[in-house]
C-alpha cells in the first residue's frame, strides 16, 4: 500500500515536472527565434560590407550598412549616381538580402 502511495506521489512529480519543463522550452522558443534572426542579421550585413570592400571602385567610400530580418539599410555619400546603383545592385545580390532600402546621399560637385 505504501508503496503504491510513494509510486503515486513519484508519478505526480515526474509529471508535473515534465508539464513544467515543456512550458518553459516553449517561452523560451520566441527568443530562441530572435537571436538566430538577429545572428542571421548580423551575417547578412558582414556579408553585404565584404562585398562592397570586394569592389575597388566602392571599397574606401563611407558606406554604412545594417540588416533587420534581411532587409538592409544602406547609408552613406557616393560620388555620383552610377556609384550609388552599383552599390545598390551588389547588396541586392548578397545571399539572404530581401530588400535594400536606399539612404545613399550622391556627394556636391565643389
Amino acid at each position: 500500500m505504501q508503496n503504491s502511495k510513494l509510486m503515486g506521489a513519484l508519478l505526480a512529480t515526474v509529471l508535473t515536472t515534465g508539464v513544467a519543463m515543456s512550458y518553459a522550452a516553449d517561452q523560451a522558443e520566441p527568443a530562441k527565434v530572435a537571436a538566430n534572426a538577429t545572428s542571421g542579421d548580423a551575417a547578412i550585413a558582414a556579408s553585404a560590407k565584404a562585398a562592397l570592400r570586394a569592389d575597388a571602385q566602392l571599397a574606401t567610400l563611407p558606406i554604412d550598412v545594417t540588416s533587420q530580418n534581411g532587409v538592409l539599410a544602406v547609408s552613406g555619400e557616393v560620388p555620383s549616381a552610377a556609384e550609388g546603383e552599383r552599390v545598390l545592385q551588389i547588396l541586392a545580390s548578397v545571399d539572404g538580402v530581401r530588400e535594400v532600402k536606399n539612404g545613399l546621399k550622391v556627394k556636391a560637385v565643389n
